[in-house]
């Protein structure tokens, strides 16, 4: 039996959504100066990871590849970052850029787990953890704002 494409292409989706929440959260991190938080991303990154690790589960599963995120994406997202960030290095903006980031990712997955409605069961679960992860973090972080 083979794989529907929805499945590897919402695989892949949300795949790449964890990996840019990990970069952001990893550049930002060092910048974040309040304790509290710096808790909050660093909870939000390990369940990222813990997410990733899944996410690596079921591309071994279906026997999909991983793929990056492309260069462009990621300079696009380092440089708007640091540019923010240079302009006003404090724990607003960091969270301002995570909260965006956060809104960014989740209706993008939307979009997918609509788009690829064929996708198979344990992916979907996995797109909607995703989801309810940025979700509770952007929400975590409206008192920073």
């Amino acid at each position: 039996m083979t794989t529907h494409p929805d499945t590897l292409n919402l695989l892949r989706e949300t795949d790449l959504g964890v990996q840019m929440g990990l970069y952001t959260f990893d550049q930002l991190l060092d910048r974040i100066k309040d304790d509290r938080l710096k808790q909050i991303v660093t909870a939000s990154r390990n369940d990222h990871r813990r997410l990733q690790g899944e996410l690596r589960d079921l591309i071994k599963g279906y026997g999909s590849y991983e793929e990056d995120p492309s260069l462009m994406t990621k300079a696009m997202a380092w440089m708007t970052g640091n540019m923010k960030m240079s302009m006003d290095d404090s724990d607003q903006t960091a969270a301002d850029i995570i909260t965006r980031g956060c809104d960014m990712g989740t209706k993008t997955l939307y979009k997918y787990m609509n788009q690829y409605d064929h996708a198979d069961l344990s992916v979907r679960d996995t797109a909607r953890k995703l989801i309810a992860a940025e979700e509770d973090l952007e929400k975590q972080l409206h008192p920073f704002l």
